[in-house]
Order: structure tokens, then sequence, then C-alpha cells
């Protein structure tokens, strides 16, 4: 799969914008805008998986992730109140750590460009020829046996897989449980001091 033009500058601009918000999400000094800077870069995450056409894999990512895992993160965060610890904006760590980062990310994207062979808007090489001829095959197109897949995934998801869905759902149960009882504890401490 080819990016060219526009697609490949919306595809560089989303990576930016993914790249930045996660920085942000790292060095912010507040639980909450640590979650919601993480909402900003996986709701990013989701425009590349779009640019590459794989809508389901965008949807999963927005529903799952964003609508349900870090809205129940920012409800837990916000319940237990943890409150910022005084630190210093700008420690001799924070600094080595932040100068390792850029140096690294200068040289993945020193990699990158190196990789492209002087062409900076094309994000891959041409299929090899069995699979153009296979994406040229309509009976082998995705949207020919849209519904099947669409039938074959419920299945997957309810029949095989459901036991890993249930535990999952028990462990951020208790996740839940345990920030409730950590927020009375704080409340009842307050009262008896």
């Amino acid at each position: 799969m080819k990016l060219v033009g526009l697609e490949a500058v919306l595809f560089y601009l989303l990576a930016l914008v993914a790249i930045l918000f996660a920085i942000f999400m790292i060095t912010a000094r507040s639980a909450v805008h640590s979650a919601l800077l993480l909402i900003s870069t996986l709701v990013a995450t989701a425009g590349l998986y779009l640019l590459v056409h794989a809508e389901f894999v965008a949807g999963v990512q927005i529903l799952i992730y964003v609508g349900g895992v870090l809205v129940l993160f920012i409800f837990v965060i916000m319940l237990v109140n943890a409150k910022e610890e005084d630190t210093k904006m700008f420690t001799r760590q924070l600094l080595i750590a932040g100068t390792l980062t850029f140096f690294l990310g200068l040289g993945i994207i020193a990699i990158l460009l190196q990789t492209q062979k002087g062409n900076f808007f094309t994000l891959a090489s041409p299929a090899p020829p069995k699979i153009e001829q296979a994406q040229n095959n309509p009976n082998l197109s995705p949207s020919h046996n849209i519904s099947q897949n669409t039938i074959k995934i419920g299945q997957e998801l309810y029949t095989k897989t459901v036991l890993p869905f249930e535990i999952a759902s028990l462990v951020l149960l208790v996740a839940i449980i345990g920030a409730v009882r950590l927020a009375r504890e704080r409340k009842q401490e307050k009262i008896y001091d």
C-alpha cells in the first residue's frame, strides 16, 4: 500500500500529533491531564489506522480504549482524588531523559529517511506481484465478503474468546472497587484527624 500526496502528509501529521501528545502525556504533572492526553494520542493513532484502511481496528481503538478503558481510568483517578506531589518542574533526571529521548527520536527519523531512499511521501514499496493479483481479484476483495467477515468476528468474540473478555471485565471491576475503598479510607482518615 502506498500513501502518496495528501494521504502521506496526513499520515505524517497524525504521527507527529500522536508523538507530541504522548510526550505531553508522560510529562504532565496531573494524572487526569495524562489520561486526557492519552485519549488524544489514541484518537490520533486511530486516524493513522483509518489512513491505512484498517477501519475495524480504528473503531475498536476508539470504542474499547478511548470509550471504555480510559474513561474508566479517568473516573477512578477522580474518585481516588490523588493529590499531585510537589516536585520540581525540571529535575536532572528529566533533563537527561529528555535529551536521550530527543537523540533517540532523531536517530529513528534518520533511519526512516534513509529507508525512504529520497522519496519522503511514499511509505511503502510496491506490493509483490502475487499480492497485486489477489487485490485485483474481485472474489478476494474485502468488500466481497464483508458480511461473512463480520459474522466470523462476532462468532469468535462471543464463543471461543468470551472467557478472556469476562476476565478482563472482572479485573476492571476489581480496580473500581479498589479505588472506591481507597477513597473511603482517605475520607475516614480526614474525619478522624
